[in-house]
């Protein structure tokens, strides 16, 4: 009995009818090896992790910080930069206990509910226009033309990153999130290099907000008191953290939605039935669908059992989110794409005291994106394949070719 669910590789080569997810072999593993123990040969990762498919079990190690711990390990890769007993710079994704509950303290304020409606009306302006000019093109990569600019331009615009800055962002952002595409980082030490890009440009931006404030989220914490700010380090940590979850999630939520809705017609249809107004349930179907991160990871802390398994101590456990999220005990006939579905106990956004703090900005940004291009268009449909990103942690699209009338 052998699984290959974790090799970047199972990924790019996806197959577009199962959604480009390896679903037959998760099917059979929570039945038949629900904490499964994976070799990987690959330079760049562990040599073996337990890999958990079940929805039930995933849920639990998320909420079990004090077992199972994300100061260690946050991926099956060797290294993330997140990692500081490894180098890393601090941020929420790597942290626990008080340290993890200051920081996210710190940043939840900008991204409440209500924040989040102080941006709507900018970012449906935004929306509108990235929308209009990809559309005069007719045919077009809907990645490159749609699916990066609305998620880039907005946590940019929470950040306070001008907009002069912003392409030279995004290629930092592409190459330190996807090492293992040579499409965005051509070299492991590439990789490294757009992370020291990021970590620097971050200390010259707080730097500028402490002299030119704003109503960005850098502006707030760099001029807020002692017990509410963050020192250097854990904004280099924070910064890199936003641009990834920002920048990069948000639109493979939005390219697996749009491949979606053209392999569903009638549900592309009852969508732009309700484009004045999409309900979030569509919203919620999206994210499931496409659930943007593959896996998380975490360490066991003392020795314990997932699914009757042994675990060590010092062991790390993969959470294949797709698994959760395509479980047919608790999604009902979860390989239909079901803009209507309620409930949906989707973990795309995780759950625990790691769940998504941006998990409000993504359902915004989902919503006035796919309004306003359903608003626009008579007809959305293929202009060639899908091509899918080679990752095993980010569940990426490089090429959505697509054509619109």
């Amino acid at each position: 009995m052998t699984f290959d669910v974790l090799s970047p590789e199972v990924y790019a080569k996806g197959d577009p009818a199962q959604n480009g997810l390896p679903l037959d072999a998760m099917d059979r593993m929570r039945v038949e090896a629900p904490c499964y123990r994976q070799r990987l040969d690959d330079p760049m990762m562990v040599n073996e992790i337990w890999v958990l498919t079940r929805h039930e079990d995933i849920d639990r190690v998320s909420r079990d910080p004090a077992t199972f711990s994300s100061r260690r390990g946050l991926t099956a890769r060797l290294w993330t930069p997140f990692e500081t007993e490894l180098g890393g710079k601090p941020a929420m994704i790597g942290l626990d206990g008080q340290d993890h509950l200051r920081n996210r303290r710190v940043v939840t304020k900008a991204f409440t509910p209500n924040v989040v409606k102080h941006f709507e009306a900018e970012f449906r302006v935004m929306c509108r226009r990235i929308v209009k000019k990809a559309l005069q093109k007719g045919t077009f990569n809907f990645v490159e033309e749609i699916a990066v600019e609305m998620p880039l331009h907005a946590i940019c615009e929470l950040m306070g990153v001008p907009e002069k800055d912003r392409r030279t962002f995004l290629s930092w952002v592409n190459a330190y999130a996807v090492p293992t595409d040579p499409d965005y980082a051509p070299s492991p030490e590439a990789a490294l290099g757009a992370v020291a890009a990021i970590w620097q440009y971050a200390l010259e931006l707080a730097e500028h907000r402490r002299t030119q404030p704003g109503e960005d989220l850098m502006s707030k914490i760099v001029r807020a008191r002692d017990e509410e700010t963050l020192d250097d380090d854990e904004l280099q940590g924070l910064v890199l953290l936003l641009a990834g979850g920002g920048a990069d999630t948000t639109r493979n939520a939005f390219s697996h939605g749009m491949h979606a809705l053209i392999r569903n017609p009638e549900q592309m249809a009852w969508l732009r039935e309700r484009a004045d107004d999409i309900p979030l349930s569509a919203v919620q179907e999206i994210v499931r669908w496409a659930t943007p991160v593959i896996h998380i990871a975490r360490t066991a802390t003392t020795d314990t059992e997932i699914a009757g398994q042994p675990v060590a101590a010092g062991e790390r456990v993969a959470m294949l989110l797709p698994g959760a999220n395509f479980d047919p005990t608790v999604i009902e006939d979860p390989r239909t794409f079901d803009l209507s579905r309620e409930p949906n106990r989707h973990l795309s956004f995780g759950m625990g005291p790691h769940a998504c703090i941006g998990r409000h900005i993504a359902a915004l940004e989902i919503k006035l994106l796919f309004e306003e291009l359903l608003r626009e268009t008579a007809v959305i449909e293929m202009a060639g394949e899908i091509g899918y990103v080679r990752d095993n942690f980010l569940r990426g699209v490089h090429s959505l070719p697509i054509k619109v009338s």
